[in-house]
């Protein structure tokens, strides 16, 4: 019997030792933010969908979430941010990598900017972006 108590104590340690560090901070949550992202059929250098993420903040904390982005049609990525806290203040952005240039050498301009929101539980708000090259 004490051979099982003891088992059973490591296996609890062990699952709380190796969980998440959103989810062991305590932070992680049932919300989700989603959207897509459009981006100019011409004008780019690089792949769009593998050269953004979005990020979702709560104050200067780390990245939050779980997140994703797909090539979807008409030149656009969709992307999703699941695992996020709710009832809290958090910041959404687009993020991009430093190798996606416009034709001309510029970094492409992104709108919106970061996005403040509160999100339910169980919600899934919409945050849509959009990259230019001028």
């Amino acid at each position: 019997m004490l051979r099982i108590a003891v088992a059973a104590l490591v296996v609890a340690a062990t699952g709380c030792a190796s969980s998440g560090g959103a989810a062991a901070a305590g932070r992680a949550g049932n919300a989700t933010v989603t959207g897509s992202i459009a981006y100019p059929a011409s004008g780019l250098q690089g792949d769009p969908c593998t050269s953004v993420g979005v990020k979702v903040t709560e104050g200067d904390t780390v990245a939050l979430g779980r997140g994703e982005v797909k090539q979807s049609r008409n030149n656009r990525c969709s992307y999703n941010v699941s695992a996020l806290p709710e009832d809290r203040e958090l910041n959404v952005e687009l993020v991009v990598d430093a190798g996606l240039k416009c034709a001309n050498g510029a970094a492409p301009t992104v709108t919106p900017g970061p996005t403040k929101m509160k999100i339910a539980k169980f919600a899934a708000p919409v945050v849509s972006f959009k990259l230019a090259c001028e």
